[in-house]
């Protein structure tokens, strides 16, 4: 095996070739660790903060994660993770995982393609394979094609897609943003039941749409356009098979007739949200003064080790730097687990909204009908809703553990959060 150490700044610019697998993650180092599985050598020219590495068997780097980072090739599978810097993927023989990376583009994967949790926007070019990308903070864009199926969740940015395959999309529509889907295959769309977007199917061989207040005649032919609420979102389809189009449905049960959302839950939400935000202060605070008691702790240790001050100075400047890089992580993941949790809950307020203008439209119609006219009520749909994450639950509990809200409220923001 094959081991090397290299000096570098916060971030350098890297530039990699492996005849092999590769795994490669970012640390708060201020260092390049290569390690080579098989008995070849890597050749790394190094020049001022600029290396390359080319590695002629199954690489194991390690680089600062501010690192810039360009793969001209891969000749196997490769892993990429815990990266800030802009990731550029020219070519890759096997598989693709990217997680926790930032900016990235990848140019051609002969194999499937995984991206999660993507701090920027996820550039494509042609996916000989199958592909899941999932909460990508900015733009999906694919300027060529995705061979296989794509299954894509949570983009805050653009998106533009072709895929060979079948594509299915779960996302909610932002004000002004843009989404092109193109698939020979069949399109699934799963919308929040709040969605506002103008939507174009403008290709199709069959449309089916389930989402509550749309009414639609059968059967749906392309081309054919459709407006959910305000229309703040563009969406268009294309496709060589059906597109399906489908809501999370509220209860339509026509026999809670006193149904009313109350001020109960709006008062329980409020507090709910507040006592979210004190705890991520108290989280962050805490956190805080376990970076400054570490930081106490390496100070009376560097005074001890014999080393000179500069060199002292320089250690505890890094690992500064890294606490501090790893603080804002920290406060980044609660922000994101805050924000989704506010979604959800004024998600679980319009649903109760929606499901109280529904009893009230009932009511009236049962007033005005003969006493002899049976209504026939539309079958009960179980919602298709998104599982309350760990993170939320954790929340919850904490706080009922905290005495902040009561075990009844636990229940009730709960049920709400799952859309029972």
């Amino acid at each position: 095996m094959d081991k090397r150490i290299l000096t570098t700044s916060e971030s350098p610019t890297v530039n990699l070739r492996v005849n092999g697998d590769l795994l490669l993650k970012g640390w708060d180092k201020n260092e390049i660790l290569l390690k080579i599985s098989g008995e070849e050598d890597a050749s790394i020219d190094q020049t001022d903060d600029h290396v390359d590495i080319v590695a002629q068997d199954n690489c194991n780097l390690r680089v600062p994660s501010s690192a810039v980072v360009t793969i001209d090739s891969i000749d196997g599978n490769a892993t990429i993770k815990s990266l800030e810097g802009v990731l550029t993927v020219k070519l890759v023989s096997g598989d693709l995982v990217l997680r926790a990376v930032g900016e990235s583009k990848v140019e051609t994967v002969n194999g499937n393609l995984i991206a999660k949790n993507i701090a920027g926007g996820l550039r494509l070019g042609t996916i000989n394979g199958n592909a899941k990308a999932r909460d990508i903070q900015e733009d999906f864009l694919v300027d060529s094609v995705i061979n296989g199926n794509l299954k894509l969740e949570d983009v805050d940015g653009d998106i533009s897609v072709s895929v060979n395959g079948n594509l299915a999309i779960r996302l909610d529509p932002s004000p002004g943003k843009s989404y092109r889907f193109n698939a020979d295959g069949n399109i699934l769309c799963r919308l929040p039941s709040d969605a506002s977007a103008e939507i174009r199917i403008i290709r199709a061989a069959k449309i089916s749409v389930r989402i509550p207040e749309v009414e639609t005649s059968s059967p749906i032919q392309a081309p054919y356009n459709l407006t959910l609420g305000d229309g703040d979102g563009e969406m268009e389809f294309s496709a060589g098979g059906d597109v399906f189009l489908i809501s999370q449905p509220s209860d339509w049960a026509l026999e809670d007739f006193e149904v009313d959302i109350g001020e109960d839950f709006e008062s329980m939400a409020e507090t709910i949200g507040e006592q979210v935000s004190q705890q991520v202060e108290a989280h962050m605070e805490m956190l805080e003064q376990q970076i400054e008691a570490q930081m106490g702790n390496l100070s009376k240790v560097l005074s001890t080790s014999g080393l000179s001050a500069e060199k002292a100075e320089r250690i505890a400047q890094h690992a500064k730097q890294a606490s501090e890089r790893a603080g804002i992580r920290a406060q980044e993941k609660m922000r994101r687990a805050q924000e989704k949790l506010e979604r959800k809950l004024e998600a679980a307020r319009r649903r109760a909204e929606m499901k109280a203008r529904a009893a009230e439209r009932a009511a009236r119609d049962r007033r005005r009908r003969p006493e002899s006219y049976q209504w026939s009520q539309p079958p009960r749909t179980k919602p298709t809703t998104e599982p309350v994450s760990e993170e939320e639950r954790m929340m919850i509990l904490q706080m009922l553990e905290q005495g902040k809200i009561s075990i009844e409220e636990a229940e009730q923001l709960l049920t709400a959060l799952e859309g029972k």
